[in-house]
């Protein structure tokens, strides 16, 4: 999730140009990455292009240091295209934070079923378990803004998360929802009501919704976003376990294999498996407002500059060109992806590839029409 830590991404606090686009999906484990790289690096060879042949020679030149990359364009008409190397529109990739919006689309429907408000406190829905915390009156809203003060990841976990990464293993292993709750409960928060990435945030925004429920939070997904959607190639698997033997090992920017990240009782915050197809199924839905919790994209809850909102767990970011984009990224340890859409025009774009490598700057350039597909 990157800006940040294990696993996924997100802007910084500073606006981003589309040339800085994100620090926003480079794993808190940037450090760890770059233990990775002391060790033999293993040259990456992109995979044979498939699909329309004008998606992959005007994306091949800026795909260097991947290997397989699956990617959809929505072309403004509410069509998908298609293309990748070495992957196919229905293979399963890690996509890290971009997980963030499916959690974003549950909290809408949560909204829409009034079960919670966005103004619903941690302790109206843990009651008593919550009732000593310093952070009992945050929010959904600022859950889902990362404005709580909640930090990127529990103290507690961080010198895990640290060897975990360099041993190439998932950093959240082992950690399940009460482990979440009981990390954020213990929490001190700094800086409320400023930005501060924090996937431990989203990871509590997920399991408080699933509480909500009476359900756990794979569960939840499944039938409220997955199946009306018909997006059967989009699990969270929570452990290993559970992976799907279409599931595939990435690889680090080293190109060392990775062990798949399922991500536990953080699975809201990044565990999430997907294929280009489903995204674009998801972005299309999204976009037009007919899936469920499309409405987590288009509301804003925050504000914070010129040229930056926030949604429900989407960023919605100027970048230079005047025109207003929806997007999240995401980072594992072995994978990378990004999805985006300019709601002025219907075009999107998803990009998923199984090397830890940023295609942040790609997807914002295809967005701004720097990159013409």
């Amino acid at each position: 999730m990157p800006e940040n830590s294990a696993a996924s991404g997100a802007p910084g606090s500073r606006p981003t140009s589309r040339r800085t686009v994100l620090t926003v999906g480079i794993p808190a484990v940037v450090g760890i990455l770059g233990l990775s790289a002391l060790t033999n690096p293993r040259p990456a060879s992109l995979g044979d292009p498939r699909g329309e042949q004008q998606l992959t020679e005007a994306l091949a030149p800026h795909l260097a240091g991947h290997r397989r990359v699956a990617i959809a364009h929505l072309d403004g008409t509410g069509e998908a295209r298609f293309a990748g190397f070495g992957a196919g529109p229905t293979d399963e990739f890690e996509i890290g934070s971009v997980s963030k919006t499916f959690t974003g689309a549950l909290l809408a429907e949560a909204v829409d079923r009034d079960e919670v408000t966005t103004s619903t406190t941690v302790v109206e829905v843990l009651g008593e378990e919550a009732q000593e915390s310093e952070i009992a009156d945050v929010t959904f809203a600022e859950l889902a803004t990362h404005t709580s003060g909640l930090p990127r990841l529990a103290p507690a976990t961080f010198a895990g998360s640290i060897l975990a990464n360099f041993l190439r293993k998932d950093p959240y292993a082992g950690r399940d929802a009460d482990q979440v709750f009981a990390d954020a409960l213990g929490s001190s928060p700094s800086g409320r009501g400023s930005y501060a990435y924090s996937n431990l945030g989203v990871a509590l925004q997920g399991q408080l919704l699933a509480r909500a429920a009476g359900t756990d939070y794979a569960s939840l997904l499944t039938q409220r976003i997955l199946e009306p959607l018909g997006l059967g190639g989009t699990y969270a698997p929570i452990t290993a376990e559970h992976l799907r033997g279409t599931a595939t090992r990435g690889h680090g920017g080293s190109g060392l294999p990775q062990a798949p990240w399922t991500m536990n009782g953080s699975a809201p915050a990044g565990g999430i498996r997907s294929t280009a197809a489903d995204l674009a199924t998801y972005l299309t839905g999204t976009l037009d407002g007919s899936a469920p919790g499309a409405a987590a994209a288009s509301e804003i809850l925050v504000e914070s500059s010129a040229t930056r909102r926030h949604g429900m767990n989407w960023f919605h970011e100027d970048f230079g060109d005047g025109t207003w984009h929806v997007h999240h990224n995401g980072m594992t340890g072995g994978f990378a992806a990004f999805v985006g859409f300019t709601p002025a025009t219907g075009r999107g774009i998803v990009i998923l590839t199984d090397t830890a490598r940023s295609v942040d700057a790609l997807a914002v350039d295809v967005l701004t029409g720097e990159v013409v597909l």
